[in-house]
């Protein structure tokens, strides 16, 4: 007792918290009290707690967020090295046999089993009831605006908001410059569609989301698959040398938080690429639909942003902020809007005015940055959960993607390791996860898999993990 007493006080609040810290009572990512609520949970002044927590920061235990508050620092995690981009020769790949390793991606969804198979937010984290409420309200206030035809370009209301935060990713669209699609996914089949015929190759990252390479394939088109990496994206000089190499139709790229690596591309590679693209008489066709999700700091300029050619088209969604199940999507075509229009007409002549109405209502409320917000903390959050734990459970040899938005995590295991009977035990022990090879035109990541960390972390997940790190063990 004579001893505590001689420990001062902050010195003493500081041991308390490393010790839960030791124990796992407080795990990486998880907030710690503010520091008056420490103070008076304390009785101990402000300052006390201050000098505490600087000590916890100066042991590296904790991290201070600008207007966020005190988290707990990574412990495992930092250890973990990140999956470098690929090293080969980039060549044209047809697309033919992709769509027979599909079958693994029904599992992804299924409700009964541990959800880190598909990039999907879930629903405890949207806001279900606004937005129910909102769609109610609609269909009150305006019955036959909500059940008619909304053909193309779509719901002048939803434009209008969409122009008002095209100044939040950098650009100045107007109204008229957007098209309403049935999510990202029809945006971008519009894109390729106005840019290329069958046969025609597009530049794509390597690894790249599977359901763009099964739209490629399904409309026979063939790739250049290009290595990408978390910490920059895709390669540019891997680029500038294939389309010197072959002739190219089109450029998809994902510069903001792509799925499967997470990878930001800096500033200075988005206006090479569009150089690029320029000197050689190439679109780039721009998939934004993670651009909303940077974990800190402000929103990625779009590459439109920076487009003086009118040559980047730009696709996204609200799938992954807001609603999935209302597949309300946009593309924004520039020079390529008469195509866009056409052919948006012949597929399906507009998309569901109800949806569309409602997004545009709650993005006019207000509340869709405030909503951001709180997302963008909880999947920085969840992220830094499952990497500190995959740190903790897998061998210590798998390297790990460290995304700075987005909330996937691409998982790279020793090389000469088989992902494909790992994901079928995890599958008979009630787990899902994306195997490497649905993210390549031509099978290669092998010893890779994606985890998604889309839906809260609970004890349930986390014990999966540790189920998934064993089975992982006994395969390296």
């Amino acid at each position: 007792m004579a001893q505590e007493l001689a420990t001062p006080l902050y010195q003493q609040i500081a041991e308390r918290m490393e010790s839960m810290i030791e124990a796992g009572s407080l795990r990486a990512g998880d907030r710690i009290p503010s520091v008056r609520q420490l103070s008076v949970q304390h009785h101990v002044s402000v300052p006390t707690v201050m000098q505490a927590y600087t000590l916890l920061e100066n042991r590296s235990l904790i991290e201070a967020r600008p207007k966020s508050g005190f988290y707990v620092r990574p412990r495992f995690a930092n250890a973990l090295r990140a999956p470098e981009a690929a090293k080969y020769k980039s060549t044209v790949t047809c697309l033919s046999g992709f769509a027979s390793c599909l079958s693994m991606a029904d599992d992804m969804i299924d409700p009964s089993l541990v959800p880190f198979g598909a990039a999907a937010p879930g629903a405890e984290l949207l806001p279900l009831d606004k937005l129910s409420r909102l769609t109610a309200s609609i269909v009150r206030r305006s019955p036959s605006a909500a059940m008619k035809y909304d053909p193309a370009p779509g719901s002048f209301a939803l434009r209008k908001q969409l122009s008002r935060r095209s100044l939040d990713w950098g650009c100045s669209l107007s109204p008229d410059d957007f098209v309403v699609t049935i999510g990202a996914s029809e945006a971008l089949h519009l894109a390729l569609l106005a840019t290329t015929k069958p046969g025609d190759t597009v530049i794509v990252e390597s690894p790249a989301y599977y359901g763009t390479l099964n739209l490629m394939a399904q409309l026979k088109l063939r790739v250049v698959a290009i290595p990408a990496c978390s910490a920059d994206g895709i390669d540019i000089e891997a680029v500038g040398k294939a389309l010197g190499r072959h002739r190219v139709s089109a450029i998809l790229v994902v510069p903001s938080f792509s799925n499967p690596v997470g990878g930001l591309m800096p500033e200075a590679n988005r206006l090479a690429l569009l150089q690029l693209a320029e000197m050689h008489h190439v679109p780039v066709i721009e998939d934004d639909i993670y651009g909303d999700l940077p974990h800190d700091g402000p929103r990625p300029r779009c590459m439109k942003a920076m487009d003086s050619n009118d040559n980047v088209i730009l696709c996204g969604s609200f799938s992954k902020t807001l609603a999935p199940g209302y597949r309300v999507g946009y593309i924004a075509a520039g020079k390529y809007m008469p195509r866009i229009m056409e052919l948006k007409h012949a597929f399906n002549l507009g998309g569901s005015s109800l949806s569309a109405l409602a997004i545009a209502e709650f993005l006019k409320t207000g509340g869709y940055e405030r909503h951001l917000r709180k997302l963008r903390h909880t999947y920085r959050q969840q992220v830094c959960k499952m990497r500190e734990t995959v740190a903790e459970v897998f061998p210590d040899s798998t390297k790990v993607s460290n995304p700075q938005g987005g909330f996937v995590l691409w998982v790279e295991l020793e090389e000469g390791t088989d992902v494909l009977p790992i994901f079928r035990q995890a599958r008979a022990a009630g787990i899902s996860f994306a195997p490497g090879p649905l993210f390549s035109p031509d099978g290669r990541f092998t010893n890779c898999l994606r985890l998604s960390c889309g839906h809260p972390w609970s004890e349930k997940m986390e014990a999966a993990l540790g189920t998934l790190g064993k089975i992982v063990h006994a395969a390296v």
